[in-house]
């Protein structure tokens, strides 16, 4: 946990929520959907929340496409009026599904403020590879608020 994930844990005002999903694409709607509603909750304006949405998207379909088969998607969101970490994880069938070099990273990076993708080694009792991408997006503030 970084600094800034503290500080919004430990923030009066924050927002969190927890969902799990079958890994299936049909399914990514209601992330996408949680995630926008507490951006929106919280104070993102538009265009944050569309790159929240857009950056979700694309990281629960990467773990969706590299998941073992009938296992679960797992999304932890939470925000504050500053910032918004969104953490995604699933068991993976390889050990590294997400194409850090591709087009889907790339967009990943520039439109968040914090990204990381963790590995973990294979886990017998899950049949797989936990797989973790958690980003973050801070809040612009402008002036004339």
């Amino acid at each position: 946990m970084d600094s800034s994930d503290r500080i919004i844990a430990q923030s009066r005002h924050a927002t969190s929520i927890h969902i799990t999903i079958d890994a299936d694409l049909e399914q990514l709607v209601m992330l996408r959907a949680v995630a926008e509603t507490v951006a929106l909750i919280t104070g993102f304006g538009v265009d944050e929340v569309d790159d929240i949405r857009v950056a979700l998207d694309e990281a629960a379909t990467c773990l969706v496409v590299g998941a073992v088969a009938s296992s679960q998607i797992h999304c932890d969101v939470i925000a504050d009026e500053f910032r918004i970490r969104v953490s995604v994880d699933a068991v993976c069938g390889d050990t590294d599904p997400i194409d850090e070099t591709g087009v889907g990273w790339h967009v990943l990076h520039s439109i968040t403020d914090h990204l990381v993708a963790d590995h973990d080694p294979y886990d017998q009792a899950r049949g797989g590879y936990p797989v973790a991408i958690t980003f973050s997006r801070v809040r612009r503030l402008f002036a004339d608020r």
